[in-house]
């Protein structure tokens, strides 16, 4: 009877463990993530703010072919950049998870230039302001909630 009982309050021992250590592991693992995907959100706008600032007179969207990557980074095709009358725009192609916007945030030094599209074309900062940007036409068929940066 007594290995019973002593199996039983393993079990539940166990079970309160893994409940307990379970959503912080998971909470880790998204978090984790989403910096990875800041690190190489802001390679990928390194790589186009020094193409551009070798090409002032460029407009259009920036080819991957003609940018500078630094060493080990990975090409996910989340990221892409347009620069529209003089101002280079690098924003997600697809709403990013609420993780990684935010570390795009943090990396980002929480500047009032990066934010995400809302309804009618405009953005808001990511920290839930007004920013009073309009976003240029090449960006209006984008999903809302995608992240941009404005600006070099």
């Amino acid at each position: 009877m007594y290995p019973l009982i002593v199996a039983m309050a393993g079990v539940v021992l166990l079970t309160a463990h893994l409940a307990m250590t379970v959503p912080v592991e998971v909470q880790r693992e998204r978090h984790l993530a989403g910096d990875v995907a800041a690190a190489n959100f802001h390679a990928y706008r390194k790589a186009a703010v020094d193409y551009y600032n070798a090409n002032p007179t460029f407009s259009g969207a920036i080819p991957a072919g003609s940018m500078t990557f630094p060493l080990g980074y990975i090409s996910t095709g989340a990221w892409a950049n347009v620069v529209d009358s003089g101002t280079l725009y690098t924003y997600s192609t697809a709403v990013p998870t609420p993780e990684a916007a935010e570390a795009i945030f943090e990396r980002g030094g929480r500047s009032m230039m990066i934010g995400k599209k809302v309804t009618g074309n405009t953005m808001t900062s990511l920290n839930g302001a007004a920013s009073g940007f309009t976003l240029p036409a090449t960006l209006s068929a984008l999903p809302v909630g995608i992240v941009v940066v404005i600006g070099n």
